[in-house]
């Protein structure tokens, strides 16, 4: 008798602890960290119907944070003030060099599925043709952070060993997507290095037209910016925002139209998707992280 009581005590802690470590204790609430790929306001207003939704969906109370870069994102995931974050490509790659986490979601967009290219944009209108002629040129990337802004174009460049500090006479960092589009389009830069999502958006709305822009190379598909959780976030938690992403097309499409018209739906997503980012990520190398994802700016 006494001999089962003992076993039955082990094996209530052992059940207990593995509450506390392997499943996460239960959150009071959700934050959410999305990576900053827009101006922070207007990411935050397009993002405010699904994170009613996610609030109503999960039962948590939940918080959306946009931290200032790509580094900020990562390093508040690491203390633990953001439970699921939205990065990019490199940059949950550049995460996962820090910290263990587990991939939850990833946008599937009308008539390009879950994957995007970076390109190299200049104006209709200018003397640049091929990445030759870049040479002595200003030159806007969107961060060190951002996957198709600027580590794809880099590997380009490095692969052509083309030294960027001698060879673009300026370059500069404008902070997001569309802010590499306007630079170019407005001569504050020659060219730039931007998302092909965010060119096409800018198209459609009639922002810019397809005659004016002049596309200088674009990458292969790369996989799209998926959600994560961290790791130690309880199982209930990361089963709630889960479910709640997967259905968000059928129970609220109206938040989805409003967050990106050009998202369909969401589907799981798997760290294996990204073994070809992984993979350019050890070609770069550990400091190259570091200086571009890891220190804050």
């Amino acid at each position: 008798m006494k001999r089962g009581l003992i076993l039955f005590i082990f094996i209530a802690v052992i059940l207990g602890l593995g509450y506390y470590i392997g499943f996460g204790q239960e959150p009071n609430q959700l934050t959410i960290g999305l990576v900053p790929s827009g101006d922070p306001e207007t990411m935050k207003k397009n993002f405010e119907p699904v994170r009613a939704y996610l609030e109503t969906e999960t039962g948590y109370k939940v918080v959306t944070t946009i931290p200032k870069d790509y580094a900020g994102l990562i390093q508040a995931m690491k203390n633990k003030e953001v439970d699921i974050g939205w990065f990019g490509a490199f940059s949950y790659i550049a995460a996962k060099s820090e910290m263990e986490l587990e991939p939850l979601v990833i946008q599937y967009r009308k008539g390009t599925g879950i994957t995007y290219r970076s390109l190299i944009i200049t104006r209709a209108d200018s003397n640049v043709h091929t990445i030759e002629d870049l040479q002595g040129k200003t030159f806007a990337f969107v961060d060190p952070g951002s996957t198709s802004g600027f580590v794809i174009p880099y590997s380009l460049f490095s692969s052509r060993h083309i030294d960027m500090t001698h060879y673009f006479a300026k370059t500069v960092y404008s902070g997001s997507h569309d802010s590499v589009l306007a630079d170019v389009m407005e001569k504050h830069a020659d060219a730039g290095a931007m998302e092909d999502l965010t060119l096409k958006k800018h198209i459609e709305t009639g922002n810019y037209k397809n005659e004016d822009i002049r596309i200088l190379w674009q990458s292969n598909e790369i996989p799209g910016s998926p959600f994560v959780a961290r790791a130690d976030l309880s199982n209930q938690a990361k089963k709630k925002f889960k479910t709640a992403m997967l259905t968000i097309h059928e129970k609220s499409p109206d938040s989805i139209r409003v967050l990106d018209a050009t998202i369909a739906k969401y589907e799981e997503v798997r760290d294996s998707q990204y073994n070809e980012i992984s993979n350019i990520s050890n070609v770069l190398g550990k400091q190259f992280i570091l200086d571009n994802f890891l220190k804050k700016k």
